[in-house]
């Protein structure tokens, strides 16, 4: 079996290869070392080798020395001369001898990463396709197991150097920061990811809308969550701030009791530092009718868990509704016999279906209490699957929804007021 020393030996003949391109051939053969100190070496092993041979008499291995003078660097010039061998001078066949230079590219990011306070970062590499062939042509010829990609060991050297200068660790999942080193273009650009913040929201007042309406001119004195949160750009100046909510209430239904869930994304934030406590008074200022209690930080994947949750929560609502004419007592147990424990047939409201896909579902309601309120009025608690329509529960939406109060008392019915209690993740 061939050594490593022959093998390297018999790359460098073939393609002149600086310390680090050639130590990453053999990458995975001695840990704790750089690419370049195990390039560098291997060729002062081989030198060694050459050189024990030729004072043997071995003339072939001085022309071999020769062949590869062009992989060495200065330091082996005294020794070369000394063997009777004019040092060649070759550009590294894969990076072109610049792969230092490369390396160093990480310093433009410190001041940009530093200032926007990442509390860790991710390095991306860009290479440019004829490097990466050239690699691959290397690698190929010697069917070499033990290599590593020039990308690869960019990423690992650059985010060391971030690290050690900066004090923060890389992080694959979800870093402060991206720094993506593109080679072609000798430049590093620096994204700073969003901020994420966790927490939940009450709505004191009706004919408040979760989010702006998409035709709410500019200014406007319309009320909505979204507009309230936006005051986050006091501190966020320039950023995005995006509301992610778990569900909506509707317009003039108010959310009460614990509140509804919520994310807060600030997205490209100059800053990464984040004051909860800060935020949370600015929040509270913003309206009379908007309260919110900050859980803590979140992550981008919190978002994708919300949304997921949106459909299996429960909720309690309290309503009252209304009747054409007087309800009984016999009346309210209809409702409550015909809905408690019942899977209810919901096909999507005429209201709501110019924006929402024509579809049956189905929702449970899970416990209902009802009271009357005078002759033609009841109130009460529902406990009901995430997604079912209260309104339409109590008017039966035209025979869209059923059971409904409508359809189980044979009086036309409809919900006249409306608040979400609690919200059940």
């Amino acid at each position: 079996m061939e050594s490593t020393i022959d093998l390297a030996l018999n790359i460098l003949r073939r393609f002149p290869l600086c310390d680090s391109c050639l130590g990453r051939m053999f990458s995975t053969l001695l840990r704790g070392f750089t690419n370049e100190e195990r390039g560098k070496a291997i060729k002062m092993a081989i030198t060694m080798d050459m050189l024990r041979k030729i004072e043997a008499g071995d003339t072939e291995a001085k022309k071999t020395l020769g062949e590869i003078s062009s992989s060495l660097d200065e330091n082996f010039s005294e020794t070369l001369r000394s063997a009777g061998i004019e040092r060649t001078v070759a550009s590294c066949y894969i990076c072109g001898g610049v792969l230092k230079r490369w390396k160093l590219l990480y310093k433009e990011a410190l001041s940009e990463l530093k200032n926007s306070s990442a509390e860790s970062f991710l390095v991306g590499v860009t290479v440019p396709r004829t490097v990466e062939e050239r690699e691959e042509t290397v690698v190929k010829t010697f069917s070499l197991l033990t290599a590593e990609s020039i990308r690869s060991e960019l990423r690992r050297e650059i985010g060391k150097a971030i690290s050690a200068a900066l004090g923060i660790p890389a992080e694959f999942k979800s870093p402060g920061a991206v720094v993506q080193v593109n080679i072609e273009e000798d430049r590093v650009y620096v994204k700073v990811n969003p901020l994420f913040v966790r927490g939940r929201y009450i709505k004191a007042g009706r004919n408040i809308s979760q989010i702006r309406w998409f035709d709410e001119p500019e200014p406007s004195d319309s009320l909505s969550i979204e507009k309230m949160i936006s005051v986050l750009k006091e501190v966020y100046e320039k950023s995005e701030i995006v509301l992610h909510a778990s569900g909506r209430e509707d317009v003039d239904v108010r959310m009460l009791g614990s509140g509804r869930p919520f994310i807060i994304e600030i997205k490209n934030p100059k800053t990464r530092r984040l004051n909860l406590r800060l935020l949370s008074d600015l929040l509270n200022r913003a309206s009379p009718y908007g309260k919110f209690m900050i859980d803590g930080r979140g992550k981008r994947e919190d978002v994708r868990t919300l949304k997921m949750m949106d459909s299996r929560k429960l909720k309690v609502y309290r309503l009252i509704a209304f009747s054409e004419k007087s309800i009984s007592t016999e009346d309210i147990e209809a409702i409550v016999r015909g809905l408690k424990g019942t899977v209810v047939r919901q096909r999507t409201p005429i209201r709501v279906v110019k924006r929402r896909a024509d579809a049956i579902r189905l929702k449970k309601v899970h416990d209902i209490s009802l009271a009357p309120v005078g002759d033609k009025a009841i109130t009460g608690l529902i406990v009901a699957d995430g997604g079912l329509y209260i309104k339409e529960l109590v008017s039966g939406d035209v025979g869209r929804t059923e059971p409904s109060f409508t359809s189980l008392t044979g009086k036309q019915m409809q919900c006249i007021e409306l608040d979400v209690v609690k919200v059940f993740l």
